[in-house]
């Protein structure tokens, strides 16, 4: 998978998964289990070929080079890191981690590397190992670094870049991930490790960057005022994102969400018979509807999902199972005539102890949960700038192309009703014959819009929430 939300063919992919391994089944293995890619870049003169485990790469073109170099570590990460019980898997990861950490010095001289290298960071190298919950300090801030090095390599920090350049050249991914990447280990370190004086150091290194992209004409910031104001639908819908923020507030806005509430216990019946102490019946249609994706927990069964519709499509082994609430969706248009890449609609799995990395889903669209089984402790999901926690019975509407992530610190499992639906702005996808977008929508378009950019569809549709 490619790295975002682009406009022009070629340039890139959903980024919901920025580098992921494409769609689809499993990846193929890629050699025996523990074999390292020996990813020693050859000595070259200054303009020979820069080969990297045996595949050549650009001197100029930072987005394909990411292309390359995730499908590289992405043979080795799904084939024995996702799966735990291989005797080879500790072997593996270290040869990956020497690669990587080479690989990560190397960029820093040539950056066509960097945008590459801090996304395999990000993607692969976010946990302290495999089953760590832990987040890797060293990872996420020498990613952080890269993609600020990525960001001069394309000319995003220049003002005067005009906006169509800004935008077919990535700089709005490069400059959210940097935020993200920066900003979570500022916090990590304060909240969770205490190190006051390295979390102190970090954030004002945030603070410098994101003074400089306040002083770019197409930061497209909320308010101007934190780094996690950074969302993927602003360049879509602003007056909307505006108004509504990270998590809405008003469920009038939404229709839909009232619906979800009015037939809870019906939904939540169904997937109580569907989970009836039977977790084997859960994992199965979870294989059967997930893709592949990067790492986004720690393990790989932190989060299970069970799909009943994608891009306005049932999905009938699970509809099978869920009749009553496949037959209710099918009533709404804002699923059931939503073909958007990232669109859908399930139920999600928590396991309790599970974490969901930082990560921005597909715009445009919105998200709605509604709490189905929902354990005591702390279970909490932050988006942008705010928390949320779910109620049993009650939804939960969140912009999921701010900045999110979960955290799962309860006894049992958390399930939620997830949808991923076309943005209520949207005045094709996701309506009703006639139907017209809300007044809350009123307002300048977005810069998409504005340049006649459209995004591409995401190579991948599965992104946690």
């Amino acid at each position: 998978g490619g790295m975002g939300t682009t406009m022009m063919p070629g340039a890139g992919h959903s980024h919901g998964s920025p580098g992921g391994g494409g769609g689809g089944g499993g990846m193929a293995a890629a050699g025996s289990p523990g074999q390292s890619f020996g990813l020693q870049a050859q000595q070259e003169q200054q303009l020979g070929p820069l080969v990297i485990g045996g595949i050549e790469f650009s001197r100029e073109d930072d987005i394909e080079n990411m292309e390359k170099l995730s499908e590289l570590f992405g043979r080795v990460f799904y084939t024995s890191v996702l799966y735990p019980g291989d005797a080879s898997v500790d072997a593996t990861w270290q040869s990956l981690s020497a690669d990587i950490w080479a690989l990560a010095e190397h960029a820093v001289q040539v950056p066509a590397l960097a945008l590459s290298v801090a996304m395999c960071l990000y993607n692969y190298f976010w946990w302290e190992g495999p089953h760590s919950l832990e987040p890797r300090m060293d990872s996420g801030w020498k990613a952080a670094q890269l993609m600020h090095i990525a960001l001069g390599h394309a000319g995003c920090r220049d003002r005067g870049l005009p906006p169509m350049e800004y935008y077919i050249r990535q700089c709005h991914l490069r400059w959210r991930y940097l935020f993200m990447l920066a900003g979570e280990v500022g916090r990590h370190l304060v909240l969770n490790r205490r190190d006051i004086a390295a979390g102190a150091k970090a954030m004002a290194q945030q603070r410098t960057f994101f003074e400089e992209f306040k002083g770019l004409p197409n930061s497209g910031l909320l308010h101007g005022m934190v780094p996690h104001e950074v969302n993927f639908n602003g360049d879509y819908y602003p007056a909307s994102v505006a108004r509504q923020g990270p998590v809405w507030k008003n469920k009038e806005d939404l229709p839909i969400a009232l619906f979800l509430e009015a037939n809870y216990l019906t939904i939540k019946a169904e997937l109580e018979a569907m989970v009836g102490g039977e977790e084997a019946v859960f994992r199965s249609l979870d294989e059967q509807t997930r893709n592949a994706e990067t790492q986004f927990g720690p393990r790989g069964d932190d989060w299970l999902t069970a799909y009943m519709f994608r891009k306005g499509e049932a999905i009938e082994a699970v509809c099978a199972r869920a009749p009553r609430t496949c037959a209710l969706l099918r009533t709404r248009p804002e699923i059931a005539n939503c073909k958007a890449g990232g669109s859908g609609a399930g139920f999600l799995r928590m396991s309790p102890g599970g974490r969901l990395k930082p990560h921005f889903g597909n715009a445009p669209r919105l998200s709605v949960h509604l709490g189905l089984i929902v354990p005591d402790g702390e279970i909490r999901m932050q988006v942008g700038y705010e928390t949320v926690r779910w109620e049993e019975g009650k939804t939960v509407i969140f912009d999921d192309t701010f900045i999110h992530q979960v955290v799962h610190n309860g006894e049992k499992p958390r399930y939620v009703m997830n949808l991923w639906m076309c943005h209520p702005c949207d005045p094709d996808d996701g309506k009703a014959p006639g139907e017209v977008p809300p007044a809350y929508c009123e307002g300048p378009p977005g810069a998409m819009h504005q340049l006649g950019l459209q995004p591409l569809p995401p190579r991948q549709q599965q992104v946690p929430s």
